[in-house]
């Protein structure tokens, strides 16, 4: 029996129609904003500062939630029981750690998808910027700029997600990075319009923008 390809399946696997794929939403906020709606499973973070833990492998900067971790698959696991189609989380705690718990699939980014999150940008030596490109990306290029980004800044590249035109892909290419960590490439199935720019927002500490498109544009031109 000959087994032909997907036409499904791309370069980062099975292409998917949104780039949360089957992920529940989860929407941060500030400790008295919860506002969750009735189709929302409520989450009020009470466990206190010294709630953290090191992903296995990961640096001290890579830390993330540990009852909070547990908390939420304690959710998961009654929702047949207890249905939800989001999750609001209100925290009055530090968002490093927050946030890094849905930005690696061993911690809970294989089941949540981080929707809405308080701007980081109102801490000292915070820059908020982002980076357009229209023409197509080689992966390989892409990949060697992120990850000399993060080997060298790791610790101050804060939160880094966008789209990506890469050649080769029928549909945009999702990525998502804080600091050390990174979530798998997704490509969509389409582009929601005829814009095909490539567009990635930055939230980085002491990183000023103008550094980052110069090794951008360096590592491109090595390519």
């Amino acid at each position: 029996m000959k087994h032909f390809p997907s036409s499904d399946i791309g370069m980062f696997g099975r292409r998917q129609r949104y780039p949360r794929g089957h992920r529940i939403p989860v929407n941060i906020v500030r400790g008295g904003d919860a506002a969750g709606g009735p189709d929302a499973a409520l989450v009020i973070d009470h466990f206190g500062t010294d709630d953290v833990m090191p992903l296995p492998g990961g640096c001290e900067c890579c830390a993330v939630r540990d009852k909070l971790q547990s908390a939420l698959r304690q959710l998961l696991s009654e929702r047949d029981n207890k249905p939800f189609a989001r999750v609001t989380i209100e925290t009055g705690n530090d968002l490093g750690p927050v946030l890094r718990t849905f930005a690696t699939e061993r911690a809970l980014g294989a089941e949540f998808y981080v929707e809405t999150a308080p701007n980081l940008s109102g801490v000292d030596g915070i820059h908020h910027f982002e980076l357009t490109d229209d023409v197509p990306l080689s992966w390989d290029a892409f990949s060697r700029f992120i990850s000399t980004l993060t080997t060298l800044r790791g610790a101050d590249v804060l939160h880094v997600k966008g789209i990506l035109n890469i050649a080769g892909c029928r549909g945009p290419v999702v990525v998502h990075f804080m600091q050390h960590l990174a979530l798998p490439p997704v490509e969509l199935q389409a582009w929601p319009d005829d814009d095909r720019a490539s567009r990635l927002e930055f939230i980085t500490r002491w990183i000023a923008e103008n550094t980052v498109r110069d090794l951008f544009d360096g590592v491109r031109k090595l390519a």
